[in-house]
């Protein structure tokens, strides 16, 4: 009797494991007009031939946007198909109508298996009529954060380098600075929302140095000298109609400079890690637009 369940139990586990969704991430840039390079990303995962996730385009820039991406994978054409759809957040102060939203088909493709990408794509805006075409050129996220390991190795070892910017560097990932959003001074990310409401989770995500913020949602007060350490503070804020704007300022620059906490926004749909990088005095500014 206890063969029987085991076997059972094995069976449905492996039916449940192999229809399991798996996640991909590559990185690499877009091509336009065979003279333009952007940095792009893109983080999919797949189930049943159905393909939804996220692009990351202009990594760290003045435009830096993620966008939606659905598509479809033919496993046996060795075929994948995604489009963008619409925007997560957007550091561009151009409209979301504006965007040209990338549609492409990769051939000879296969997941864990294609070591490098290479298809040409066309730009849609969001009523389908076209704006710019070019090319796309990646490779698997795992083979340049193996890259990337070396590089932080080698800096560790430099007596050139700063024992506080060691510090900063030990405790990051490849992974995690690309899915980092830095917020910098004066600058605005704008988040696109349905939700009705958004959770803040803040706290220091390295080591605690005395990091110091004040938050303002839409001019009033919502932390002030508020010092953040491992432990996470978190806030729920209902999002008004139009738009909801939270300023973060800079009180001090902690014990090792600039001033980096980690502010976590969660709306329902989309997940969002950011960190700041303020000297005293800075700010920043996070915009909640609201869409139907």
């Amino acid at each position: 009797m206890f063969r029987k369940c085991l076997v059972v139990f094995l069976f449905f586990f492996t039916a449940i494991f192999s229809n399991a969704q798996q996640s991909y991430e590559y990185i690499g840039f877009v091509r336009i007009n065979d003279t333009v390079n952007i940095s792009y990303k893109i983080a999919l995962t797949e189930h049943m031939g159905k393909v939804k996730g996220y692009s990351l385009t202009g990594m760290g820039g003045e435009h830096e946007t993620r966008s939606i991406i659905r598509g479809e994978y033919y496993e046996d054409k060795k075929e994948l198909n995604f489009r963008e759809t619409g925007i997560v957040y957007t550091k561009s102060p151009i409209t979301q109508d504006d965007f040209c939203f990338i549609n492409t088909t990769i051939r000879d493709f296969t997941f864990k298996k294609s070591d490098k990408i290479k298809a040409d794509f066309i730009g849609l805006f969001s009523d389908n009529t076209k704006c710019v075409n070019g090319e796309l050129m990646l490779s698997p996220l795992e083979k340049m954060e193996a890259k990337f390991d070396k590089v932080i190795k080698k800096i560790n070892n430099s007596k050139k380098v700063s024992d506080s910017i060691k510090e900063k560097l030990s405790s990051m990932k490849m992974m995690d600075s690309l899915n980092m959003n830095i917020l910098r001074k004066d600058q605005t990310l704008s988040v696109f929302s349905k939700s009705k409401s958004v959770s803040l989770i803040i706290y220091d995500g390295g080591k605690e140095d005395g990091d110091k913020i004040n938050i303002k949602v839409n001019d009033k007060s919502l932390l002030t000298h508020f010092e953040a350490t491992n432990t996470q503070k978190v806030i729920n804020l209902d999002l008004i109609d139009g738009k909801t704007s939270i300023v973060i300022n800079a009180v001090n620059e902690g014990s090792i400079a600039p001033n980096t906490v980690i502010v976590e926004l969660k709306d329902g749909d989309n997940s969002i890690k950011a960190m700041s990088n303020l000297k005293k005095g800075e700010k920043t500014q996070i915009d909640f637009l609201k869409i139907k």
